[in-house]
């Protein structure tokens, strides 16, 4: 009992296998394609994403200005009519004290 010797390849051995090998390459490529699209998909979707929030942030920028701009109108709006009630308050009082100087140089000036 003699093992026969291993046979050598043919052409069509040698054919078959690169095909195999094509096809395999071939769907691994696919595989890969197909990652890059969902990764692509992924990333217009963070894309999408960091859109919006730009947009929610200059929304609040916007407010934020206007609430700014809003809360300054209000400040010189209270410190005028707490100066305005301090005049009123004040300026009869005022007015009583320096009526008699103000009587006695008018008169004295004649």
């Amino acid at each position: 009992m003699q093992a026969e010797p291993p046979r050598e390849p043919t052409i069509a051995d040698v054919l078959t296998e690169i095909r195999g090998f094509k096809t395999d390459v071939d769907q691994r490529f696919e595989q890969v394609n197909q990652r890059f699209e969902q990764v692509d998909q992924r990333f217009e979707h963070v894309e999408q994403r960091f859109g919006q929030v730009d947009q929610r942030l200059e929304k609040l920028d916007y407010k934020f200005d206007t609430y700014e701009k809003a809360a300054d109108k209000l400040v010189r709006l209270a410190t005028t009519i707490i100066v305005a009630a301090a005049t009123v308050a004040i300026l009869p009082s005022a007015l009583q004290a320096i009526g008699p100087l103000l009587t006695q140089m008018v008169m004295s000036g004649q």
